[in-house]
């Protein structure tokens, strides 16, 4: 009887740990497309003029009405650092402290998506991958 408990103790563990694993890339997923959706209203916006003064706040309150509430939700839910650059933008997201994700909005798809690929990205030289120079 004692196996038996520890066995589908560790089979719940082991399947709470895949679900939480699936919801994480669910949720990162959501976070992806609404940093790029959220590009698109800015730049349609704005076109190749972002003010000098387009911050994280600035981004959100912009957003705000502009993209579905599961994609604001997203951006909410984390620190965003915004850096104007003329006539494009980068956007960092952090998780926690961490950077997690990163987008030049000059390019049409996602420039860093960090969680999925780790090691691919060099994160202290993050405008190595800057393609809007």
């Amino acid at each position: 009887m004692n196996a038996t408990i520890w066995l589908s103790l560790t089979v719940f563990l082991i399947s709470s740990c895949a679900t939480l694993d699936e919801h994480r890339k669910q949720e990162y997923g959501i976070l992806k497309s609404a940093v790029t959706f959220s590009s698109d209203k800015v730049i349609g916006e704005y076109g190749d003029q972002i003010p000098v003064d387009f911050d994280d706040k600035r981004f959100i309150e912009f957003v705000r009405d502009k993209i579905p509430g599961d994609y604001l939700d997203a951006l909410k839910k984390h620190r965003l650092e915004v850096d104007p650059r003329g006539w494009y933008y980068l956007i960092k997201v952090y998780r926690d402290g961490t950077l997690i994700l990163f987008d030049y909005s000059c390019t049409i798809e996602l420039d860093g998506p960090v969680l999925d690929c780790p090691d691919v990205f060099d994160l202290s030289n993050i405008d190595n991958y800057d393609k809007c120079k």
